[in-house]
């Protein structure tokens, strides 16, 4: 058990570490969600990841059809997959949306004017447009004004995935490892066949 808990504290490292360096390899990921009985999946980028807790949180717009998939059904994956370590996360848990609270205003706060403005575009995420225009407002991310400021918040929310199985692969040509670990009152990890 000891050699399994090292895994995962190590992983956890790495998340951590998504979300401080741009080119770390888990600083995005692949969400998916089901809508009605199909699968759909997108990038996302890693925002927060807590411990204790054992989830992580990415930014959204209120208005993207992802928010009505986890309004629907609230099960969701994740996958991070590190490259240069030959490394796949499979993330399974519940999200849960946050929206216009005192955690999204001071996420919204520190956010850089060039991630707020992409908050201020005319088009809801994924709405049909008849040719192709840049869903950003016409102003630059330095010309953000009160009205802009309060409209680009009104379309923010965080979504936080609360783990309930995290799947460890390790890819090797001597043999694959592969762990999964399940997070009740207590953490179980398992090895498990590749």
């Amino acid at each position: 058990m000891k050699e399994r808990l090292k895994i995962l504290e190590n992983e956890c490292d790495e998340l951590d570490a998504g979300i401080k360096k741009a080119r770390h390899e888990y600083h995005s990921f692949i969400l998916s969600t089901l809508r009605g009985d199909s699968p759909e999946s997108r990038t996302v980028i890693l925002r927060d990841f807590n411990k204790t807790h054992y989830s992580i949180a990415f930014h959204s717009d209120i208005r993207s059809t992802k928010i009505n998939d986890i309004k629907l059904n609230n099960s969701v994956s994740a996958l991070f997959y590190d490259r240069s370590r030959r490394m796949q996360l499979r993330i399974s848990g519940k999200a849960t949306i946050e929206y216009e609270n005192t955690v999204t205003k001071q996420y919204w706060s520190i956010m850089t004017p060039e991630s707020k403005v992409c908050y201020m575009g005319p088009f809801r995420p994924s709405k049909k447009i008849s040719s192709f225009k840049p869903n950003l407002p016409d102003i630059t991310p330095y010309q953000i004004n009160s009205e802009y400021e309060k409209l680009g918040y009104s379309r923010f929310c965080r979504i936080i995935i609360k783990m309930q199985k995290l799947d460890w692969l390790s890819l090797h040509h001597t043999g694959h490892k592969r762990v999964l670990f399940t997070f009740n009152n207590q953490i179980d990890a398992e090895w498990i066949a590749s």
